[in-house]
């Protein structure tokens, strides 16, 4: 008979993250919600103060206010979480370029429907991996527990990659365009430097807003998770009811034609590839709540319920409404006339109710304010991993990543996160006929290889130490289906990236496929990109852990004690560069060699020193 593991709580696994760290089940350690004994560990730090003085090395002191249980996410705001990340601006802009991809209705219906049932299984897997690493930041510490050879290389790489493309350019590109089309009469073509005008401006205010503000940033999230089910729900309603040839205005046109739905379907695996990570997309942000778990409300009785129900639901009702939009689109318009349209809400609007400014100005709301919604819970997932990375000291200077405003929130990963949104934005090439479908799935195509490697390791969970919590093997808790229900979902999650990963480097005429005479990028070139972010990930890995050990560098233990939600840590980060540390001792009495010793001492820390609040020691 099969024992059921304790169900681990973020604070024991937070305190256990250091796999040098004392024995927490030792005598005298007691670990529960309010109190963390000292350890060496890792914060989000808030620095109080750094002294380089004279002395080899620095030390900082910080504080944190963890967010307290009557502030967590219930089940409504969680839901909000996972659906406004889930629903931006790629089920109403993914469908076309999917179509012409694939070749045909039919087939582009059956790819979301591959699309949404690879979705459940990949939520069944990240609620694995929730429950038993119940940490903010989500796989940047999984694939830490499951990759321990090379030690910390794949940690490193997920960390570059994950600060330099999961920005929120895409939905910001297509709020800039929304904006556009709402304010200007019909047939005015897109300005592209106004559109990343836009797109830059909405980003900033999203992240400034964040910045002053966490509760307020609930509160409309809980808004636009309303606003999102009313507005597909009225797209399904009215798409159906243009399938049954009703119309809103007399000079609306007939509906697509469904009698030869499969007409023109491609066979290319390229193609097919394509248009699922195209969808994979318009899909993504099922395991956003895995990347804020410690802000998740954790009742006594059952500490994942709130988790767990409020995924399952969410992921189920996005994914019924995606395929009914989906029919509604193919309902109202042809083939052709969804290639060929500039804007798919526009043509949808324009069938149904008639061609009109006010149907144009009503798509480009729409359309402004759903981005915004999925800019909003991105950033504020976004910001948290990436002050985790700063938080584990993969960042340099990592005492200003991982800091915390004076209003708790993570003002500088905002600012990282700003930034590189930004430079996506500017270098977004637009003037392509794919140049946003590459831009937009960059990132998704890169979290394909992690979805492998985590959907791998959960198929051998049972063999693994690091699933084991207090001595018990592993065991499913996200359902009550079992370990062979799991097996399949994770089977299913990891062949389907595979494949996705591995054909889009196929050769194929996107140019036909698309139907454009406009310039088109390779279609390597969103996979190569994706591809260099891991391989500059694995030469930072080489440089942080080989190079800088090589020539003495060493790293110091932090201290963290948690009173109340208050957590109190300091670290102290000293390179012992022998020759200079000796002549800093032996002739540091000579006032002009202490000042030299110091300075290039100093110099020393500020460059590659102070980035290391890494609390393992090697």
């Amino acid at each position: 008979m099969t024992t059921t593991p304790e169900i681990p709580s973020p604070y024991i696994v937070r305190s256990q993250r250091n796999r040098n760290r004392p024995d927490p089940t030792a005598t005298g350690y007691e670990l529960n919600e309010t109190s963390v004994p000292e350890h060496h560990a890792t914060s989000q730090i808030q620095p109080q103060g750094t002294g380089y003085g004279v002395s080899v090395g620095y030390n900082v002191s910080a504080t944190l206010e963890v967010v307290p249980e009557d502030e967590r996410l219930g089940y409504f705001s969680t839901s909000s979480m996972i659906l406004n990340r889930m629903v931006g601006t790629g089920v109403f802009v993914i469908p076309a370029p999917a179509l012409a991809i694939s070749g045909s209705k039919g087939m582009s219906i059956i790819l979301w429907l591959i699309a949404a049932i690879t979705t459940w299984a990949g939520m069944a897997v990240y609620l694995e991996y929730g429950i038993r690493f119940p940490l903010t930041g989500g796989e940047l510490h999984y694939i830490d527990y499951v990759w321990l050879h090379p030690k910390l290389l794949l940690t490193y790489t997920y960390s570059v990659m994950f600060v330099i493309l999961s920005g929120s350019h895409p939905n910001a590109l297509v709020f800039g365009q929304a904006v556009i089309t709402a304010s200007t009469p019909l047939g005015t073509a897109i300005d592209r430097r106004l559109q990343k005008f836009f797109a830059i401006l909405i980003v900033g205010v999203v992240c400034a807003l964040q910045t002053v503000s966490r509760a307020n940033y609930v509160r409309f999230c809980n808004v636009f998770w309303i606003y999102k089910i009313l507005v597909l729900s009225f797209i399904s309603v009215t798409g159906w009811r243009a399938l049954g040839m009703q119309r809103a205005h007399p000079s609306a046109t007939a509906g697509g034609n469904w009698t030869e739905s499969f007409q023109g379907t491609s066979t290319s695996l390229f193609s097919m590839a394509m248009a699922l990570l195209a969808i994979f997309r318009a899909f993504a942000g099922y395991e956003n709540a895995n990347l804020i778990m410690e802000e998740v409300r954790r009742p006594r009785e059952d500490a994942n319920r709130v988790y767990r129900r409020a995924a399952k639901a969410t992921v189920f009702l996005v994914s019924f409404l995606y395929i009914m939009v989906n029919i509604a689109f193919f309902a109202a318009c042809t083939k052709e006339e969804l290639v060929n349209a500039p804007d798919t809400l526009v043509l949808f609007f324009s069938k149904v109710f008639g061609a009109s400014q006010r149907a144009r100005r009503a798509s480009g709301a729409l359309l402004a304010i759903s981005s915004v919604g999925n800019i909003m819970s991105a950033t504020f997932a976004a910001a948290r991993v990436k002050q985790e990375i700063g938080r584990l000291g993969i960042l340099p200077y990592p005492e200003f990543w991982a800091s915390s405003t004076r209003f708790g929130t993570p003002g500088p990963a905002l600012l990282l996160h700003w930034i590189f949104s930004t430079i996506f934005i500017l270098a977004a090439p637009l003037s392509n006929a794919n140049g946003y479908l590459v831009i937009s799935t960059v990132f998704t195509y890169a979290r394909t290889g992690i979805a492998v490697v985590l959907g791998s390791a959960l198929l051998f969970a049972t063999r693994l130490e690091s699933f084991k919590f207090q001595g018990v093997r592993w065991y499913p808790q996200g359902s009550r289906l079992g370990l062979w229900a799991i097996y399949f979902l994770a089977a299913l999650y990891v062949l389907m990236n595979l494949f996705v990963f591995a054909m889009i480097w196929l050769p194929s005429n996107l140019q036909k496929a698309l139907n454009s005479k406009s310039p088109i990028l390779p279609s390597f070139l969103g996979p190569t990109v994706g591809i260099s972010c891991y391989a500059a990930g694995a030469l930072y890995w080489v440089w942080d852990r080989k190079i800088l050990k090589a020539v003495g560098y060493r790293l110091e233990p932090l201290k963290e004690r948690q009173e109340g939600n208050i957590v109190r840590i300091t670290f102290n980060v000293r390179p012992t560069l022998i020759p200079l540390t000796v002549m800093y001792l032996t002739v540091g009495q000579r006032r002009v060699t202490r000042v030299a010793a110091t300075v290039i001492l100093w110099m020393i820390s500020l460059v590659k020193g102070t980035k290391r609040a890494f609390g393992r020691s090697d």
